[in-house]
């Protein structure tokens, strides 16, 4: 039997049938070869479960870093459009020349590139922040602050934007720190006795002992059929699911099948007004 195949539910559907006290663990207890296994059975069924528990709560993590950034990038973009309108407009608005040029020189230290960045992945918006901060003079953020917006003046809304990238940042360093310890923990390099890869093998190692140990044995037919066909099923239903998955890719490849609003991210006033981070 192949077991690469097999899914963490269904190798822990398994062995929870041959461990569990009203299915077959007495069957495999009555067996003399197979019962000194029941420990190693155990192990490697928990060793199942904690390798998924901890891949839950790393995806749960992820997840939840992952709303975090879509609702802090809606409040970034937003901020960063509503002051590129805003300062447009009073150059648009402004009688002066010499204020119009104003306005839209701090428009373009701000937005060098215009809007661009808002279409950029989140480390790119949050590295945009940073220079955005930089070229912005002390004058040009005077400037800002006596501009009045809807609560409050330009330059807290600029604020709030610089904030909601600084998050951007933050949480995009979260997530790929995340992805590298998940990646060390499904190599079993993080934690040799807890990856992924590692509870697998061992699971099977363990499984593939005890069909060999009830070959030696001389069980019935009815005890024999009754440890087997946990096994035999969960096997051929990831037997089916590969078959399906490789007929939908030679079919792709052009083979034929065989027959809410959220909480803006709050402003450090302490912080320098310039300088990159």
């Amino acid at each position: 039997m192949a077991f690469k195949d097999l899914s963490p539910r269904q190798m822990v559907q398994i062995t929870a049938a041959w461990l569990d006290p009203e299915r077959e663990r007495p069957r495999l207890l009555s067996l003399k070869r197979c019962a000194p296994l029941i420990d190693d059975i155990e192990a490697a069924h928990d060793g199942i479960l904690k390798a998924h528990r901890k891949q839950k709560k790393v995806n749960d993590e992820v997840s939840d870093i992952q709303q975090r950034q879509v609702a802090v990038d809606q409040i970034h973009d937003r901020k960063a459009r509503g002051a590129h309108a805003v300062l447009t407009g009073f150059a648009d608005l402004a009688d002066d020349p010499e204020d119009a040029a104003i306005y839209l020189e701090i428009r373009d230290q701000l937005f060098a590139d215009g809007l661009k960045f808002i279409m950029a992945s989140y480390s790119e918006e949050a590295g945009e922040v940073k220079l955005a901060r930089d070229r912005l003079t002390p004058e040009s953020r005077a400037a800002l602050k006596a501009l009045p917006v809807p609560g409050g003046n330009l330059l807290k809304a600029v604020q709030a934007w610089f904030a909601a990238g600084d998050e951007l940042g933050r949480l995009d360093a979260q997530r790929l720190h995340l992805a590298a310890q998940d990646r060390e923990s499904r190599q079993g390099a993080a934690d040799p006795r807890g990856g992924q890869l590692r509870a697998r093998n061992r699971w099977i190692k363990v499984v593939r002992t005890v069909l060999q140990m009830l070959e030696l044995e001389e069980a019935g037919a009815d005890t024999t059929r009754r440890l087997l066909a946990p096994l035999e099923r969960e096997v051929a239903k990831a037997e089916r699911r590969r078959a399906g998955s490789k007929e939908e890719a030679d079919t792709e490849g052009g083979a034929l099948p065989d027959g809410g609003v959220a909480a803006e991210p709050a402003i450090d006033e302490a912080a320098p007004e310039a300088g990159v981070d």
